[in-house]
């Protein structure tokens, strides 16, 4: 399985993966990104999130 992570150093909020992918990235209290946890995720939707991020901080991870 993988799930998205956000490198929050590199992450300069500018929320375009918010727009692309709203049910898996969020905006948390404190202002930075975060990712939802969820069983299954949209991978195209995630892919095209991956895609947009202008930092490159968006990124797959594979997990056991």
């Amino acid at each position: 399985m993988r799930r998205p992570v956000i490198d929050l150093s590199d992450c300069i909020r500018c929320e375009v993966c918010v727009d692309v992918c709203p049910e898996v990235f969020r905006v948390n209290d404190a202002g930075y990104i975060e990712t939802a946890s969820l069983a299954v995720y949209p991978e195209d939707a995630v892919t095209e999130a991956v895609k947009s991020c202008p930092k490159d901080c968006v990124y797959w991870e594979d997990v056991d």
